[in-house]
């Protein structure tokens, strides 16, 4: 519902003063001068007179009165002097243009794109031009010095408006992850990062954001990174790690393994554990939670070393070798490491088991993640929802599912568990909320450049998660490239992102369940009686019914007392809704003026305050 980009008509007002008749012109050109300098107060109208009469003078049949002219100031224009006589005797001409606004601002900038007469552009006003762009008209011009004068106001070629896109993007989701993003990038002197929410159930995109810091505290939306650049994506990959480990019967959850003191060796190079081995042996869910680089490469090559194959065979029922298919120009080909690759070596399922020697995006980690948590159903993700002409739905677009489920339903529980683990007790467990539950998985990825891994490392921070827990209804990944300022571990800089965004999200979204404790009541009702009754009488709750007009009930009690409107006092109207406390107040013969929404919650003047007729009463609502 909210409007993300429209066409605005423009004008541009030209005078041609030579079609005026003397009598007229001289008549009405001093009144016409003064209307320009009130509407444009920027030159005298002495100045607008000279400028015009030297017009006339000269023979100008096209003299520039102002561009930029918008349609309440041109309805007024069509009214001044000499201008009201018409086109052909009045000489006012127009040409309309439009100009591309943006209310949103940099919301979603980059996604919702642009696109001009010189340049094919970006995002979705690139990919949707054909619908939205619509047809143009053709008009009579005649060649001029300067330009082009329109010789008649009709089309030859009437144009076609374009159709609406209505996107599935939610700019409330947008807002509270577009700061929550800028936040973590300024605070973590990061050089750039993203953000994207996907509905689990239909693969919807509520929000994406794609920042890049500029330094001294300013970002802004400059490439779309979460569709189109690839990272090595580190632990996040553990999770579909782990899928192929429960879906092969590799072990239980709860079963032990073995970590090696926290090193291990592969073919002379070191696989080394964060907390440098603290434990000995841990359960594949705990290995989880703790993001074990040792127990994940352990458990992969172990089982998968004489047959790689067959681990990769997972990963591409995951679709992580392919594009997620958005229709958005710049998804890149994802790269899975396979043994049939030159790339593959004796290092490869060890490292790729724990995210490395691939390369995902963002929104293609996402779509796998999600499929594992959607009860191993994968969806597309999509930004689309529908295409309409003048609010007739031309086209609607449905959410797709994969032919094939990407793991079991009872694999998809244990993940569930997992990543929920991740966040009370595992690497995550900093953004524990009290307000949702959260799952999801931490991963630190150390940036490699042409030449390698370099001394002076850079990271990669992310985190994918979904919530509520249990029953997910929204994904997200946050993705922090290169954070700088001495903390680099995803679950401080990746994390915290995820939880403002889940909790302020799962606040005004996520449908709550309501306690039925029908021993809780509001404190007070005051209102029409009848209205109060019929309410007290559909909860079951008890009444002592007085018989007047208007009352103040409280429900614990049962008391029903009444509210007296004493003629020519301010009545007590705090706690009413807002057309009870206006019709009480009105009786008065005063005016009445509403600020918020809810019932009233300050009023002025005060209780019992003397009225005067046709006195101004402030009422502020709130919930």
């Amino acid at each position: 519902g909210s409007l993300l980009a429209t066409s605005m008509p423009s004008y541009e007002v030209r005078f041609d003063p030579v079609v005026v008749d003397p009598d007229s012109f001289n008549r009405y050109i001093s009144a016409l001068a003064g209307k320009m300098a009130k509407m444009f107060p920027e030159y005298s109208a002495s100045y607008y007179k000279q400028k015009m009469v030297r017009a006339r003078n000269s023979g100008s049949r096209y003299m520039l009165i102002r561009r930029k002219v918008n349609y309440n100031q041109l309805k007024e224009m069509i009214e001044w002097p000499i201008f009201n006589l018409g086109r052909y005797s009045g000489g006012m001409i127009t040409i309309q243009t439009t100009r591309r606004i943006r209310p949103a601002g940099q919301l979603a900038y980059r996604t919702i794109g642009y696109r001009t007469v010189d340049n094919p552009g970006v995002g979705l006003e690139r990919e949707y031009d054909q619908q939205l762009a619509g047809q143009s008209g053709a008009r009579l011009v005649q060649r001029i010095s300067g330009g082009y004068r329109p010789l008649n106001i009709e089309n030859l070629v009437e144009p076609k408006n374009g159709k609406d896109l209505h996107t599935t993007l939610n700019m409330d989701f947008q807002e509270i992850a577009h700061m929550a993003l800028s936040k973590s990038l300024i605070r973590h002197k990061a050089d750039h990062g993203c953000v994207v929410i996907m509905e689990v159930a239909t693969g919807q995109i509520k929000a994406i954001v794609n920042l890049k810091n500029y330094g001294e505290e300013r970002v802004g939306e400059a490439y779309n990174y979460a569709i189109a650049e690839s990272i090595e994506p580190g632990s996040v990959f553990k999770v579909f790690s782990a899928v192929a480990a429960l879906e092969d019967k590799v072990m239980n959850p709860e079963d032990s393994l073995d970590l090696y003191g926290g090193l291990r060796m592969y073919f002379g190079k070191p696989m080394k554990d964060s907390d440098h081995g603290k434990y000995k042996r841990v359960s594949l869910k705990t290995a989880f939670a703790r993001s074990s680089n040792v127990a994940f490469s352990s458990l992969i090559y172990d089982y998968y070393e004489r047959n790689p194959a067959e681990y990769i065979a997972h990963l591409k029922r995951l679709e992580l070798h392919k594009k997620t298919g958005i229709r958005l120009m710049g998804e890149p080909e994802p790269f899975l490491n396979q043994p049939s690759h030159k790339k593959w070596s004796n290092l490869t399922l060890p490292w790729l088991a724990i995210g490395y020697e691939n390369q995902h995006t963002a929104l293609q980690v996402l779509t796998a993640y999600n499929a594992v948590i959607n009860k191993g159903i994968l969806v597309r993700p999509y930004f689309v929802d529908r295409v309409s002409d003048a609010g007739l739905v031309i086209e609607q677009y449905e959410p797709q599912a994969a032919s094939q489920a990407v793991c079991s339903e009872n694999t998809s529980r244990q993940i569930l568990d997992f990543t929920k683990e991740t966040v009370l007790s595992g690497t995550a467990k900093n953004i524990r909320s009290e307000i949702v539950s959260m799952g999801g998985k931490t991963g630190t990825a150390q940036i490699a450049s042409t030449s390698g891994y370099q001394a002076r490392r850079q990271y990669n921070a992310s985190f994918v998660g979904h919530f509520p827990a249990d029953n997910p209804v929204y994904s997200a990944i946050v993705v922090v490239n290169k954070p700088s300022a001495g903390v680099f571990y995803a679950s401080w800089v990746a994390a915290p992102v995820f939880k403002e965004l889940a909790e302020r999200i799962y606040t005004i979204s996520v449908p709550q369940r309501v306690d039925q404790d029908t021993t809780c009541y509001p404190k007070e009702f005051k209102g029409y009686s009848s209205d109060i009754f019929t309410l007290a009488a559909n909860l079951n709750w008890n009444t002592s019914n007085e018989g007047t007009v208007w009352v103040s009930y409280t429900p614990e009690t049962g008391q029903a007392l009444s509210i007296d409107l004493a003629m020519q006092e301010m009545p007590d109207v705090i706690g009413m809704g807002a057309r009870d406390a206006i019709y009480a107040v009105e009786t008065e013969g005063v005016k009445v003026k509403l600020k918020g929404y809810g019932r009233v919650i300050k009023q002025s003047p005060k209780a019992r305050e003397k009225l005067k007729v046709g006195q101004t009463i402030y009422l502020q609502l709130g919930l």
